[in-house]
């Protein structure tokens, strides 16, 4: 009924788990501490590209910032904090945005091209006037005329 479980193990099995994802915890601390530092780096090139390709994707962010500031104070300052502090994630974010909508962009002229057809480029024509004897259009058929019936006074009524 009662069952005891034997550990066949080293007494420190547990220990050495623990000192296992000790280490690669830090071992993934120390990779997004490098990742993060060449973020910071390159934030300023990443954000001026993303404003390049796309200055609205930054226009409508501060805008939804400033809206959250509108509705709620401590959440606007939060994230504008939140905006300033984490820069490089923000200015990636805005780039992939940026990228996005320039595909989608791309995507959508490519599909109005393909449903309405290419343009294509017109040639000028000289515009001298050309001399053409052409004979006259036929004068317009006069309409016919009814006459009234014999006995109608409607003549009278004018």
């Amino acid at each position: 009924m009662f069952q005891q479980r034997q550990s066949n193990g080293s007494p420190f099995s547990g220990i050495i788990g623990i000192l296992f994802a000790v280490v690669v915890f830090y071992l993934l601390f120390k990779l997004a501490s490098f990742v993060f530092s060449i973020l910071w780096s390159l934030a300023p090139l990443i954000f001026l590209a993303s404003l390049i390709i796309d200055h609205k994707v930054f226009t409508n962010y501060a805008n939804s910032i400033y809206d959250l500031f509108k509705r709620n104070w401590m959440l606007g300052v939060g994230a504008g904090v939140f905006s300033i502090v984490l820069f490089p994630l923000v200015s990636v974010y805005l780039l992939g945005k940026a990228l996005f909508k320039r595909k989608m962009n791309k995507a959508r002229e490519e599909m109005v091209t393909r449903r309405d057809g290419e343009l294509i480029d017109y040639e000028e024509i000289d515009s001298e006037i050309i001399d053409m004897d052409l004979p006259p259009p036929p004068p317009p058929a006069e309409p016919l005329r009814r006459d009234p019936p014999k006995g109608s006074k409607y003549d009278d009524l004018f």
